[in-house]
């Protein structure tokens, strides 16, 4: 990656490039319809949502857009960060239309598929049921000949994989929709043992963020997702600060720190 001149960017003592985040977003993270993207690390301490988000600000919009799956009764940041992004929300799937949305220019670039989580009786029955007309629906919608491309957000992916049973939908997307055009987001706290989704999700993205991680075996994990050296991605997240993600593009075995702002 070549950095411009006037970018804010700046270069570590070990080599390492440092990208500001809004930089990153806007600038340097070449996304492509049907990319899938892999957040890992520790559960909410790392910022994985909200790194999501700014990415989604420049990717996604009315004529692909992004389609976010909550299974939270209250998230405090999907709630935030999807009304500054226009995101409609919606408590099922499909939202119901509206006639201002005949035309493209007044679709939202984005949704929150929002279930009604509020009883405890009917909460996972009902998120369960939800996000699995979502993403069989954004599947075939997907396919020909409606051939419509978006961005599949599956926050909590071991919650939804596990705990709401949706593993199977899940490995769907993350290894058929690719090449439709449906770009599958995954959120991963743990590496392994965490549901086939989530196993799945590692080896088939094209973009992975890893934030730091103290647990060694989640370490040597992320040093199997390229051909460098062994170590060499496990030791990086060790020198990440807080909110700081390692980022790991694919195809080029590229490399650099997104930094926490």
């Amino acid at each position: 990656m070549t950095v411009a001149t006037e970018s804010a960017a700046y270069q570590r003592d070990d080599g390492m490039w440092v990208i500001p985040r809004d930089e990153f977003a806007r600038d340097r993270f070449d996304y492509k319809p049907g990319n899938h993207v892999v957040f890992g690390g520790p559960s909410q301490r790392a910022g994985k949502t909200t790194l999501a988000f700014k990415l989604l600000e420049y990717t996604a919009t009315p004529e692909f857009p992004a389609w976010v799956a909550v299974c939270k009764p209250e998230d405090k940041v999907s709630a935030s960060e999807g009304k500054r992004l226009g995101f409609r929300r919606s408590a099922d799937y499909p939202p119901q239309k509206r006639i201002r949305d005949i035309e493209p220019a007044n679709r939202p670039p984005g949704y929150l598929i929002w279930p009604d989580m509020s009883d405890p009786y009917t909460a996972m029955e009902n998120a369960s049921a939800v996000t699995e007309r979502l993403i069989n629906g954004l599947y075939a919608d997907g396919a020909p000949p409606k051939r419509q491309k978006c961005i599949l957000v599956l926050d909590d992916t071991v919650t939804k994989s596990q705990v709401l049973g949706l593993d199977k939908p899940m490995v769907l997307i993350s290894t058929m929709s690719g090449a439709m055009g449906i770009g599958g987001w995954f959120f991963v706290q743990k590496p392994s043992d965490a549901g086939k989704a989530a196993r799945w999700a590692y080896p088939n993205a094209e973009h992975v963020f890893i934030s730091k991680d103290p647990v060694k075996t989640n370490r040597e994990y992320y040093d199997g997702l390229s051909g460098m050296p062994r170590h060499v991605i496990g030791d990086a997240t060790l020198t990440l600060k807080p909110f700081q993600f390692l980022y790991i593009e694919r195809t080029h075995n590229y490399m650099c720190i997104v930094d926490s702002k």
